[in-house]
């Protein structure tokens, strides 16, 4: 096993347990388990302990949405097909995961906030970076900073409402909704 594949999986492992789990929840053993590295790797690769492979487990997710956004738009000719598809694909992966998972930051964020600066900066790149993505790929509408915080915000909520609801309708709704958001901004008629 190299020391790259060691480190990407023990972050892909911190990704997918720190969005399941919460990072408290989280040990280093469990990490080093599920992830099936040798005990040593996790002070070997991370030596300023959990904050710093929570820091490299956000922005794998950062990377992750980043792409799944542009596959959404370079498949979708409307925004509105575009974030449909968006939020499908995160409905379909919540449900693979039993409604378990989710955004690979909420967790993380709600739970680390206000008591991690390097998670909390992390977390705000990481937000910020789809923003302006987002903001770079609405090139139909009118304000797209507006539209683009409308639709990070209803996703995140509707990614929070369809795991408690075990259901991917929060997402479709949500959907729907931020069409008629992106219509009213593009002019066209609701």
């Amino acid at each position: 096993m190299s020391d790259t594949t060691t480190r990407e999986r023990m972050i892909s492992t911190a990704m997918t347990l720190f969005r399941r789990e919460g990072y408290q929840a989280t040990s280093w053993r469990r990490l080093v388990e599920q992830a099936g590295t040798p005990w040593g790797s996790a002070y070997h690769h991370f030596p300023g302990g959990k904050e710093q492979l929570a820091v490299a487990a956000i922005e794998l997710g950062t990377a992750v949405v980043t792409k799944t956004v542009r596959r959404a738009f370079e498949r979708n000719e409307t925004v509105e097909d575009a974030v449909a598809w968006w939020y499908r694909k995160a409905g379909e992966a919540l449900a693979a995961d039993d409604y378990r998972g989710g955004c690979p930051l909420a967790t993380i964020t709600l739970e680390m906030a206000h008591a991690s600066p390097a998670i909390t900066k992390a977390c705000q790149d990481a937000f910020a970076a789809w923003h302006t993505l987002l903001v770079e790929l609405l090139t139909e509408v009118e304000d797209p900073e507006d539209v683009a915080t409308a639709i990070m915000n209803n996703l995140e909520g509707a990614l929070l409402v369809s795991r408690v609801h075990r259901s991917p309708e929060p997402l479709e709704r949500a959907a729907r909704h931020v069409a008629l958001v992106t219509r009213a901004g593009t002019g066209e008629p609701g």
